[in-house]
């Protein structure tokens, strides 16, 4: 077209714009505009006609491609995911297993994967990665057997680094023959090579007390399957032989990082030890992994030297005196035992020449308790250092000291918020530890065979060079208290140093009328734990106490129900279950002899003790966590 203007104004300019020229010129323009326009329309429908040959082309190849391809592909109803079309692959990857392309089962895929993410789905011997995209309603289906198998193998054969601890060894050969020795010795190595010759493992005798294991995840899953048996049966042929030894285990595995995993299985044998022995713990070499438990069938062993209890005491008197200041806090709704375990603790520190406090919170007070602090203060002229949390986050300074009595996890804390705020914490608790612990503790002092934190705490002041503080009478009788409410009045649960912390703070002036008048039970306290005993049901001797219907209990009467449900003839578990003052249901479990209600109380959320321990559960009602709670005993 541009090639015809500059024809026209040439023409115009030639003829000098005469009338016939100018006529002529726009017939020729308008000859050769007609010529172009049907010329160009000719060959936009030839492009048009290769065009639309091509597409047919590229459709045909498709379609073959995906009929032949080892890709299956399945469109679905956005209606009701029922199948709509797929390619013969997928005709063939479902020949022998149809029921996988039910709606229902398509309907399962869909909604568990997202755009960006996959699942593998076993059909026959083989295993697909399947993949959705949602806006086209397509699912893919790509065999993945190769590399399923690949990771398989990968994952069994990750290492497994094993540290076997031989509990009592030194009580067990302390003052005894070497005749004696050497037939304990030869036992505890006999044990372990039949453990050795049994699932193919290595071990290696670290010293007469400790052996490594070395295998595969392989191996270690079916020792998992076996659920650790040989520890049981280490300890019944010990016991056979008069011999008192159990087994302690941490055992890692992981990839590549083989000093991450033995310091990660060392750190397991110490959760293990500090649980009470005779159990095994194992966990992966990755930070978010969970421990995993097995054994813990027997009670735990007091320690009977006091050389722990003496280190601790130093190493405790240097993070004091390296502190600004001290608070102590003990876990939510604290008991006697708490309290008393807080008070000793707060005298340890001030005869270090450090200000320290007891911390509370008036909303999470117990009857006793409550006398019992009302009682400190009136001693001490209205100021014992037994504050509340409010005033607790005002005195707190940059370098202040949290030491956590009667408890290790973080989640039983009286205020997590106020822990978190602290960069320095000790730990002193005499219940198992588990993976709910604090992960800046700087000392910990967890003896699961003592009876009362306050029976720890007490041992350690003890050990003060400089004993120039007298505890006062009331200071000496709620630590007693506290012993006293643990051990149900020196009658579970003791040992020789039970009797021996006791006799000190006697001498410190501990007075029984005073603490018959903290420990004193209301009569409508009484009354309500009555109402949980009577409601009581009994299956195979195990006592379980359901509170009333709709009625609220609180922590005190709960645990007592459970203690008096204990003592019945033939019962060697008891468990009160009652709708909590705050909200929850709680349950507090008791137990005698070799039944561990603390493994029962881990499994429905809590924890505790050996023979003591408890649990919360949120958004059930009592006769739900009673039917879980069940489950759980038969299991």
């Amino acid at each position: 077209m541009t090639g015809v203007y500059l024809c026209e104004v040439l023409i115009l300019r030639i003829a000098k714009f005469q009338k016939t020229e100018i006529i002529l010129l726009l017939a020729v323009n308008l000859a050769i505009a007609i010529i172009l326009i049907v010329r160009s329309k000719a060959a936009s429908a030839k492009n048009i006609d290769n065009i639309r040959a091509l597409n047919e082309l590229a459709e045909n190849s498709l379609n073959a491609t995906l009929d032949t391809m080892p890709l299956g592909v399945l469109r679905y109803s956005d209606k009701d995911y029922s199948p709509e079309w797929f390619n013969p692959y997928v005709d063939i990857i479902f020949a022998n297993d149809e029921e996988k392309l039910s709606a229902e089962k398509i309907k399962e895929i869909v909604q568990d994967i997202d755009d960006q993410g996959m699942q593998y789905l076993p059909v026959d011997q083989k295993k697909y990665a399947v993949k959705v995209d949602h806006q086209k309603k397509l699912l893919y289906f790509i065999d993945a057997t190769s590399e399923v198998v690949a990771k398989t193998i990968t994952r069994e054969s990750r290492p497994v680094i094993g540290i076997v601890s031989v509990d009592n060894y030194d009580d067990a050969t302390d003052l005894i023959s070497d005749s004696s020795r050497t037939l304990i010795n030869s036992f505890i190595a006999t044990k372990i090579d039949a453990i050795s010759s049994k699932y193919n493992v290595y071990t290696s005798r670290y010293n007469a007390s400790r052996y490594y294991v070395y295998t595969n995840y392989l191996t270690l899953k079916k020792i998992m399957d076996d659920k650790f048996e040989f520890v049981t049966s280490f300890r019944e042929e010990a016991m056979e032989q008069k011999f008192s030894l159990t087994l302690s285990i941490g055992m890692s595995y992981g990839l590549e990082n083989f000093s991450k995993i033995g310091r990660t299985a060392l750190d397991n044998l110490e959760l293990a030890l500090v649980r009470g022995g005779d159990q095994v713990v194992i966990k992966e070499n990755i930070n978010t992994a969970k421990p995993i438990y097995f054994g813990g069938n027997s009670a735990s062993h007091i320690q009977k030297s006091r050389t722990r209890a003496r280190a601790i005491a130093t190493a405790l008197r240097t993070i004091v005196r390296e502190s600004d200041n001290v608070f102590v806090m003990g876990h939510k709704y604290p008991d006697m035992d708490a309290l008393g375990a807080a008070v000793v603790t707060k005298i340890f520190a001030n005869m270090n020449d450090k200000e320290a406090f007891v911390v509370y919170d008036e909303k999470q007070l117990l009857p006793d308790v409550a006398r019992a602090i009302n009682k400190l203060n009136e001693s001490k002229d209205g100021y014992a250092h037994i504050v509340r949390m409010e005033t607790a986050r005002e005195l707190k300074k940059a370098n202040s000291l949290l030491i956590m009595v009667d408890h290790s996890k973080t989640s039983q804390t009286m205020d997590y918020e106020f822990y978190k705020s602290f960069g320095k914490v000790v730990v002193i608790d005499h219940h198992r530890r588990d993976d709910d612990f604090p992960k800046n503790a700087l000392l910990t002092y967890i003896e699961s065979g003592a009876s009362s934190a306050s029976e720890l705490v007490t041992e350690v002041l003890q050990y003060q060079n400089e004993q120039h503080q007298k505890m006062s009478k009331v200071e000496a009788s709620i630590a007693l208290a506290g012993i006293s409410v643990d051990t149900k009045n020196f009658s579970k649960g003791t040992t020789t140093r039970t009797f021996e912390a006791a006799s000190f703070l006697r001498s410190q002036g501990a007075d029984n009328d005073l603490i018959k008048n903290l420990l004193a039970t209301e009569f409508e306290k009484y009354k309500k734990v009555n109402e949980i005993v009577l409601n009581a049901e009994f299956h195979d001797h195990v006592a379980i106490g359901i509170g009333l219907y709709r009625k609220m209990y609180d922590n005190v009467t709960t645990a007592k129900a459970a203690d008096t449900l204990l003592d019945m003839v033939d019962v060697v578990a008891s468990f009160t279950i009652v709708n909590h003052e705050n909200g929850y249901v709680a349950i507090s479990a008791r137990s005698s002899g070799d039944y561990n209600v603390q493994r029962v109380m881990e499994k429905l959320g809590g924890g505790g003790h050996f023979n003591n321990a408890a649990a919360q559960v949120y958004d059930k009602t009592p006769a739900e966590v009673k039917a879980d709670l069940l489950t759980i005993i038969d299991k």
